[in-house]
């Protein structure tokens, strides 16, 4: 009975956090609330007694993955002028997809059709879960694990690339007003 309590009171605290991610203004702490809705998730985990998934969540997704979106926030270094005048145009656009989506999850949640079952996975007497899941992840999905890393790499390329772009130009703007000082 607490188990059931305390899964809702993680989940309301998921949402809330991932509304505070979408409506932030400063993308750090958008990224702080990103953090906050993997760490209620990894709690969820634990409540369904998966808690070798929910060390991974908070492992990979609220630390490595979080920390390269926040070096990505800092290397990029984007205008507050910029952020705010992107942040107004994409309002209503992400009202309507949010609206959106809600329907979907409405739908899909009150539909008689998806049906829970257990034990779709057949574990093997002499392995535990971690040893099924990376038997699996290894084996029947090796392609989309390294697609998932090559992503993730061109991102830190593409990152690295805008963040030389612009301070290559700011770079010059400043040498420009030195020498322009100089010559008075």
């Amino acid at each position: 009975m607490i188990q059931e309590y305390l899964g809702y009171g993680f989940s309301a605290l998921a949402v809330l956090l991932a509304v505070s991610t979408i409506i932030q203004k400063n993308p750090i702490y958008s990224a702080a609330s990103l953090i906050g809705v993997m760490l209620m998730l990894a709690c969820n985990y634990v409540l369904l007694n998966a808690e070798f998934i929910a060390a991974i969540q908070v492992i990979v997704y609220a630390g490595a993955i979080m920390v390269l979106f926040v070096f990505v926030i800092m290397l990029i270094n984007v205008e507050y002028i910029k952020r705010e005048k992107l942040y107004y145009r994409g309002r209503i656009f992400g009202v309507i997809i949010g609206l959106a989506l809600l329907l979907k999850l409405l739908i899909v949640g009150y539909s008689l059709a998806i049906k829970v079952q257990e034990g779709d996975l057949p574990i093997p007497k002499d392995m535990d879960s971690t040893k099924v899941i990376g038997k699996y992840l290894f084996s029947n999905y090796i392609l989309p694990f390294e697609v998932i890393s090559v992503v993730l790499l061109v991102g830190i390329i593409g990152a690295v690339v805008l963040g030389k772009k612009e301070r290559n130009s700011e770079e010059k703007e400043v040498a420009v007003k030195t020498v322009q000082q100089v010559d008075l």
